[in-house]
């Protein structure tokens, strides 16, 4: 199984991420988020209009310039937002051949997530 891996190089969860997969010896083609983000399908999937804000990377600038702590927009305006500026994506981002996402980093859920494919 070969994984997309959208991440950041200077992302230290990015980093845990890469090397957990690499530990697993998963083969996975690195994409800079900020160069090439998800497109727009993907991250369609990936937002929960439920629970926006576990998308959404909390650090970034834009987070904190438009307060979406406090005021969340709708799952469009996030999903525009966030092709502006690929940073307020949570990441990383991982998307099987099949199309399955994952986001962020824990262990034991990505081990989960890759024994079901």
């Amino acid at each position: 199984m070969a994984l997309k891996f959208y991440g950041k190089k200077s992302c230290i969860t990015c980093k845990k991420a890469k090397a957990f997969l690499e530990g697993q010896r998963v083969d996975f083609e690195e994409i800079s988020i900020e160069t090439k983000p998800p497109a727009r399908k993907v991250l369609e999937q990936l937002v929960d209009a439920s629970d926006i804000k576990a998308s959404l990377n909390a650090r970034s600038t834009i987070y904190k310039e438009k307060n979406l702590g406090k005021a969340t927009p709708d799952k469009k305006t996030v999903i525009d937002l966030m092709l502006v500026d690929p940073n307020l994506i949570k990441r990383p981002v991982i998307v099987t051949d099949d199309g399955a996402l994952y986001q962020g980093f824990d262990e034991q859920s990505l081990t989960a997530f890759l024994k079901g494919k």
